[in-house]
């Protein structure tokens, strides 16, 4: 579990907590009552869902916190294994748990559960849990086209493609919802269409323009479909992301592998190859001594 938590009032506004996100690269902020008890969590799929969907045409400095948290909260205790909490995850289809005993811990996220599969080590394929067709859009796709896949299919990334169906670019629901001007006006396309007034009309022509390529990270990290989750668990640990587009010997994409998968893999119990010494064997890797 991470025991430094980042935590917000209920009152903070949105601009902070995108400010938050962004300085400590994070995907969800704790919220604590006045008597820093847990009551919520805002993560960056809340801010993203509820900008696109607010009609009141506020500023971000005007949003408030308990607006757009999560207020049901699963907790989980400190001394519970790993497995139990990515099997919680899983069933609850959450992301993170807060880690409580009477007081705050500190939280467990799907991100905890990979550097986890990593240090524990599986000799497990990754085609055994990854996402197979996963979706896909072309470089030339309107940024509008983006956002609305992942609202549809409720997925955090996609991968961009060219026409050999090799992976050029990933975008993740970070890079539009860290991207505040943008999705401001994307908001008001999608709320209002081709009833815009003509001011807000002139604007929506040139966001239009926005494609996939612009907000694509290039070059995405790839791993072969013959791997072992271990290895794509190390790469997604290493560099901090979330998924890794799967290719086969001709780099042609064949699938994807996120948090998510990793999760579902420790839940099934797929992880700790080494059961002898393997507690030995952590400490050694988060001290540094094993690379």
């Amino acid at each position: 579990m991470s025991r430094s938590v980042v935590t917000c009032a209920p009152s903070t506004s949105l601009y902070d907590i995108l400010e938050l996100l962004a300085e400590h690269r994070i995907a969800r902020v704790v919220m604590l009552d006045q008597k820093s008890k847990p009551v919520g969590i805002v993560s960056e799929k809340d801010v993203i869902e509820f900008l696109l969907g607010d009609e009141d045409m506020r500023g971000l400095d005007e949003i408030r916190a308990e607006e757009l948290a999560t207020s049901t909260l699963s907790t989980i205790k400190a001394s519970a294994p790993v497995e139990e909490a990515a099997e919680a995850m899983m069933r609850k289809k959450i992301s993170s748990l807060v880690v409580m005993d009477g007081e705050l811990e500190g939280i467990i996220t799907k991100a905890d559960v990979v550097t986890y599969l990593a240090l524990a080590g599986s000799s497990c394929p990754v085609t055994r849990f990854m996402t197979p067709n996963p979706i896909t859009v072309k470089p030339s796709h309107s940024v509008f086209a983006v956002i609305g896949l992942m609202l549809k299919h409720r997925i955090s990334r996609v991968i961009v493609t060219d026409r050999d169906s090799k992976p050029t670019g990933i975008i993740t629901i970070a890079d539009i919802t860290l991207a505040n001007n943008v999705t401001n006006l994307s908001r008001l396309y999608v709320s209002s269409g081709p009833e815009l007034a003509s001011d807000l009309l002139k604007r929506a022509v040139v966001i239009r323009r926005i494609t996939a390529r612009d907000f694509m990270s290039d070059q995405p990290l790839c791993v072969n479909q013959n791997s072992s989750l271990s290895i794509a668990a190390k790469l997604m640990s290493t560099h901090r992301i979330s998924g890794l587009p799967v290719i086969d010997e001709n780099g042609k994409l064949t699938g994807i592998v996120s948090k998510t998968d990793m999760t579902q893999a420790v839940a099934h119990g797929v992880a700790l190859d080494r059961v002898v010494g393997e507690n030995a064997y952590l400490t050694s890797v988060q001290h540094g001594t094993e690379h």
